[in-house]
């Protein structure tokens, strides 16, 4: 006959054991999916970037409008354009180039990075803060190439001057600039957001001062009309909301860790939920 203790105990030592088994298990399983994911995540994008690279490069010439389709302006255009542009044009298309292409990026990426230095694995953590970052940005500028070459809007600086003519003076609409800025702007801040980081208020500000002063700059450059870098911040906020989550690529949280520990009456889950 079985003493009481032994069957009182045989179905918590069971019990314990498929739990361990469980546990050690579960965490192989879910890295296997996770990193498949990833790879994917990483697969999709790089197609992404490659058209996006492809319609910028070898086939833009052969994309873009000889003659533009939308040729007029408009009395808000107008006045925002004779208020805001700037005496030396140049010079804000070059600081705009600046900020919509090495300030916010570097403000965005370089805050992730920051924000996850003291995690277990800060390299993995980053990527994973990154890839919906930049799916919001791959995805919202292909949007955007696209429009620009169907809509073919005159730019201001050839509707109002007499500028040497490029193969850019169709692309006006709308702000490719302001779509970047506000795309990477966004997305770096839902990521910081799902992360609960510190350092979101900071990743928001930072991200969106810096897109909200590429689109000031493109109109006081003279390369787009305010209709062109409203649209853009629209098209950038919504890509950096809804992109990342349409994808499923949005951090879950903090990255919480449990444990399975010994305790006086079998084991316990020792974390934080």
């Amino acid at each position: 006959m079985r003493s009481p203790v032994a069957s009182r105990a045989h179905p918590r030592v069971i019990g314990a054991a498929l739990l361990v088994a469980t546990l050690a298990a579960t965490p192989a399983a879910s890295a296997d999916t996770t990193h498949k994911r990833r790879r994917d995540r990483l697969a999709v994008l790089a197609l992404g970037a490659t058209l996006y690279l492809a319609s910028e490069t070898v086939f833009k010439e052969a994309l873009v409008p000889d003659a533009c389709r939308w040729c007029g302006t408009n009395r808000l255009d107008r006045a925002v354009r004779d208020r805001f542009l700037w005496d030396d044009p140049h010079q804000a298309r070059k600081l705009s180039d600046l900020a919509a292409y090495v300030a916010a990026p570097v403000a965005a990426f370089g805050l992730l990075a920051l924000a996850g230095s003291s995690d277990d694995d800060p390299w993995l953590r980053f990527a994973d803060d990154a890839i919906p970052v930049l799916e919001a940005v791959v995805y919202t500028q292909l949007l955007t190439g696209a429009v620009k070459l169907a809509v073919g809007r005159e730019r201001p600086g050839i509707h109002f001057t007499d500028e040497k003519r490029t193969s850019e003076d169709n692309l006006s609409f709308f702000s490719g600039h302001t779509s970047l800025a506000f795309s990477l702007a966004v997305s770096a801040g839902m990521v910081a957001h799902a992360r609960k980081s510190p350092f979101e208020p900071f990743i928001w500000g930072a991200g969106l001062g810096l897109a909200t002063a590429t689109a000031y700059l493109r109109v006081a450059g003279d390369k787009h009309y305010f209709s062109d870098v409203a649209v853009g911040a629209a098209i950038g906020i919504a890509g950096g909301l809804l992109i990342p989550k349409l994808t499923g690529s949005l951090p879950r949280g903090p990255g919480k860790r449990t444990r399975v520990v010994p305790t006086g009456n079998g084991f316990a889950i020792v974390g934080q939920f």
